[in-house]
């Protein structure tokens, strides 16, 4: 297996296997979606058959700890339904699912065991999180749809693994600061005890 670890940025990656391809893509949706697809255009390195996205996420229930492995990834910012009312359904993704040995699948429902919102605006007011947790989103991140785009469109299996930081509320910067470096050990952590993703 060619293994791909991306992460948006390096102290997410710091402790990843020097032996693993890592590629740190800076922060937001464009930014991220842009970097990971040229990678996946470049045929002079060689093709991934699975991309990991580790990273941090804000979590919106306060029974979220720990570290999860996203299974539905969408847009928490992203104005769907004005968009839909102008030019109709199909144009924007409302999300991918992430089923592990396949690309990201297209899904109009968003319901998961784990979703995760992406936007790009770092959510740090409690009601925020309570409106986007009463749409089903469980933890918001700043990359994750981008990553998923970008591997839908060239084919290639995402995973994306996300280590909770803060509660997306008031101290939310300041958790992510104080907590940044037992994230980066518990997803270097995840990678090393799963099966087949060949970190060391």
């Amino acid at each position: 297996m060619s293994l791909l670890v991306v992460a948006a940025l390096r102290e997410e990656a710091r402790y990843v296997s020097g032996d693993v391809e890592v590629l740190v893509t800076g922060v937001g949706k464009a930014i991220a979606t842009a970097a990971l697809a040229s990678r996946l255009a470049d045929t002079s390195l060689p093709a991934p058959s699975l991309v990991v996205n580790i990273g941090t996420a804000g979590a919106l229930t306060s029974s979220m700890a720990g570290v999860f492995d996203v299974d539905v990834v969408t847009q928490h910012d992203f104005p769907y339904a004005a968009i839909e009312s102008l030019v109709g359904s199909g144009g924007t993704p409302r999300g991918f699912r992430l089923v592990g040995d396949r690309p990201p699948v297209v899904v109009d429902a968003i319901d998961g065991r784990c979703v995760l919102g992406t936007g790009d605006s770092f959510v740090s007011d409690p009601a925020t999180a309570m409106s986007l947790a009463d749409r089903g989103i469980h933890l918001v991140d700043m990359e994750g749809f981008g990553y998923a785009t970008a591997c839908a469109a060239f084919g290639v299996p995402l995973r994306c693994v996300k280590a909770v930081s803060d509660r997306a509320d008031a101290d939310a910067a300041d958790s992510w600061l104080d907590l940044i470096d037992e994230c980066a050990l518990a997803l270097a952590e995840w990678l090393r005890a799963s099966d087949g993703l060949g970190a060391g």
